[in-house]
């Protein structure tokens, strides 16, 4: 069968439009790993997401569909917030400017870097990729945001 200039414009059509889909699909925030948390929809963690800033860590902020949560860079830094709880309490912490933090052990590995906020309910989970270089500077610049989380309780075990 032989195929018709019609037949060979149509399908350039749909592979075009198929190319299309999936370079929209690699540029949402899903393709960035970024999973919703229970809780993430609540008053504090839409304020801290609207309070979040446009630039973190030398990269723009990619608006995320994800309650809770805010991308930056091609995910080089992700915070969510919400009912987060996957860090042993004796984790060893850390007091950034006036916030305490555990370094999630489970989720840094490979110039990953993760850290959860310890003792606010809602918690705020930052991950900052290996192409952050100055990963405590942007911890600190987050900790100014997360500060007006309610904090339940502080650090016993310092790191």
């Amino acid at each position: 069968m032989t195929s018709t200039p019609g037949r060979r414009l149509a399908r350039a059509a749909v592979i075009a439009t198929c190319a299309v889909a999936l370079t929209a699909c690699a540029m949402s925030s899903r393709s960035y790993n970024v999973t919703a948390v229970p809780g993430g929809e609540s008053a504090a963690c839409t304020t801290l997401v609207h309070k979040s800033p446009q630039r973190l860590g030398g990269r723009d902020r990619t608006d995320s569909d994800i309650k809770g949560t805010a991308v930056w860079g091609q995910g080089d830094v992700i915070l969510r917030c919400g009912n987060i709880s996957n860090v042993p309490k004796s984790a060893p912490c850390s007091s950034v400017d006036g916030v305490d933090w555990v370094v999630n052990t489970a989720n840094t590995h490979d110039g990953t870097k993760t850290v959860l906020t310890y003792g606010r309910s809602p918690a705020a989970e930052l991950t900052l990729s290996e192409r952050v270089n100055d990963k405590d500077a942007v911890i600190s610049k987050v900790s100014g945001l997360v500060s007006g989380l309610p904090e339940q309780k502080t650090c016993t075990r310092r790191g």
